[in-house]
């Protein structure tokens, strides 16, 4: 009985830093924007820096979790 309270501790404890783990903001490395979330109100400051940097290499990568 007292290893199995054990094995329940140990797996209650890994899902929660699991869960914090993956649930914080990501971080940009130094020297790069900030990330930002993508949604209708953001749409026209991404679609105007896209274009002043018109010079230069660009990619968009679209991901989706499905």
């Amino acid at each position: 009985m007292k290893r199995i309270v054990q094995l329940l501790i140990a797996v209650t404890v890994v899902a929660v830093l699991g869960g914090i783990y993956f649930t914080r903001a990501g971080h940009a490395p130094k020297n790069q924007p900030p990330l930002m979330e993508m949604n209708a109100s953001a749409l026209d400051g991404f679609q105007a820096e896209f274009n002043q940097t018109s010079a230069s290499l660009r990619v968009i990568l679209l991901l989706s979790p499905t």
